[in-house]
């Protein structure tokens, strides 16, 4: 296993030449200390692309049917997956903010993290530490259960058992890079919020909204306003590299790269609600350079509100239902045999797979009832931070937007791919219309709302049935929807 090396960032974007950089200022003194108030930030970055020796596995996440890795022999990618991670200490307390390239973190690596750095190291309080995935389709499978690698990559015992040792060197090196960077001294630093625009992706599924929003917080030393690290995000799916079977961190990798160069400060890239936008036809380094160039923009010329403290976390969870009630007998018995018919159905391969798992559960007594949804808040002033769970469609950005807006939150940056990646999140609209949307990938369903449709997001995930929606044409949501339980958990943390 690799250790975490170090390097400095230097004024002027000139990067030392090791394996990992912390994000020191040149200058800048190991002595400082967090001031009796405000602000002081520690950060550091980890390149985590899999490599052999030392990670049992290069396959591949971010695309069925088929096994995809990476060459042991290809050189290493111009643009390397990375790991982030910036601790605000605040009041006594510190935040820790993680962000990684990868196209999904399942919930028992999830929670595995969350334990040994709330838990067993004490490093932080559970509300106060947040992972987000990049969701770049060209990293490394992580984890053996939402999705299955059987299902999705169809893999064998022993692939899958590689993938699981990378899964474990993957949460290593991440508990180590959070411990390093909490227990390093911080730099007092101010926070500062703004909002830019970038045209960098479209609506996938044919609605008629497109994510411009390009959420920007600068972090600049208290004593000189040197920047010191710059956050932001935006909401499309990083699948412009392809299906090509090499490491990359794709076009928000790229952008990450171009803002440290031109600022000699970190850059920590947060995805947003992507789950139905996907990039525009363009080469991957001018998607990032045209993402970066909103950020430079917005730093040098944004209309920036003063972040403050006291930082005020909450960490919830909801319950998702599905279409159909799994707790019942009769319901089981029916879902049984629509997957028995499917094998016979001559579909693809992967929905042969996805039923016999599914058929498993329900023989073995073990079928999901819901998908868990965590929901996290950091209130601050001047800006709140929302994370969302799972691949949440671009519908709940505006619906969520309206709803701050009128509880009067103020500035909102809404992450998604937040702790855990498990599922689709649709909303009721593109519930209702299933094959009428992008063949139902995101609905979760296409012939029959009943069961996971071929090609369809709950068959990738592993899951037995689409979410549940309200009656079609409903307004607002009915209460048993996925929809308004999700806005009334995002409404009850927001107030």
């Amino acid at each position: 296993m690799s250790g975490i090396s170090r390097r400095s960032v230097l004024r002027g974007g000139l990067l030392a030449a090791t394996a990992v950089f912390t994000t020191r200022l040149a200058g800048a003194s190991a002595a400082s200390a967090a001031p009796a108030d405000g602000f002081a930030v520690a950060y550091n970055e980890l390149d985590i692309t899999p490599a052999v020796p030392g990670w049992p596995s290069l396959w591949m996440g971010g695309y069925g049917w088929d096994p995809r890795g990476a060459s042991p022999s290809a050189p290493p990618p111009a643009h390397p997956l990375r790991a982030h991670c910036i601790a605000i200490h605040e009041g006594g307390s510190v935040n820790v903010l993680l962000r990684v390239d990868v196209v999904s973190i399942p919930r028992d690596v999830h929670q595995e993290l969350r334990r040994r750095v709330c838990d067993e190291l004490g490093l932080v309080g559970s509300s106060d530490f947040m992972i987000v995935a990049s969701h770049t389709h060209s990293g490394p499978f992580i984890g053996d259960t939402h999705p299955d690698p059987k299902v999705l990559m169809n893999l064998d015992d022993a692939d899958v058992d590689a993938v699981n040792g990378s899964t474990f060197v993957f949460m290593d090196l991440l508990t180590e890079l959070v411990e390093r960077t909490v227990g390093e001294t911080p730099i007092p630093a101010t926070l500062h919020f703004a909002e830019g625009s970038a045209e960098v992706g479209f609506n996938r599924v044919g609605l008629d909204h497109v994510m411009t929003d390009v959420p920007v917080i600068a972090v600049r030393d208290t004593d000189d306003g040197g920047l010191l690290a710059v956050l932001f995000g935006c909401g499309t799916h990083p699948v412009s590299c392809g299906r090509e079977p090499s490491f990359h961190s794709d076009f928000v990798g790229v952008a990450s790269e171009i803002i440290e160069q031109e600022f000699g400060a970190m850059a920590l890239f947060f995805q947003g609600t992507a789950g139905d936008q996907d990039p525009l036809d363009l080469p991957t380094d001018e998607l990032g350079q045209r993402l970066a160039s909103a950020v430079i923009d917005t730093v040098n010329n944004g209309d920036f509100t003063d972040v403050q403290g006291p930082i005020a976390t909450e960490l919830t969870e909801v319950e998702l239902p599905f279409a159909v009630d799994t707790t019942d007998a009769g319901v089981r018995a029916e879902l049984r045999r629509k997957y028995v018919a499917r094998l016979d159905g001559h579909l693809g391969q992967a929905e042969v797979r996805h039923a016999n798992l599914i058929i498993g559960q329900i023989d073995r007594g073990e079928l999901a009832a819901s998908i868990p949804m965590p929901l996290q808040c950091w209130k601050m002033g001047g800006v709140t931070i929302l994370g969302l769970s799972h691949e949440v469609v671009s519908d709940y950005h505006l619906m969520i937007n309206a709803l701050a807006q009128d509880i009067g939150t103020g500035n909102l940056w809404i992450m998604a791919y937040a702790n855990e990646t498990q599922c689709y999140v649709a909303s009721d609209r593109i519930l209702w219309a299933g094959l009428g949307l992008h063949n139902g990938y995101e609905a979760g369903w296409n012939d029959d709302p009943w069961i996971a449709g071929y090609g369809s997001s709950m068959l990738s995930y592993g899951w037995p049935s689409p979410l549940n929606a309200s009656a079609p044409g409903s307004d607002p949501a009915s209460p048993d929807s996925a929809e308004a339980i999700v806005l009334a958990a995002c409404e009850g943390l927001l107030r």
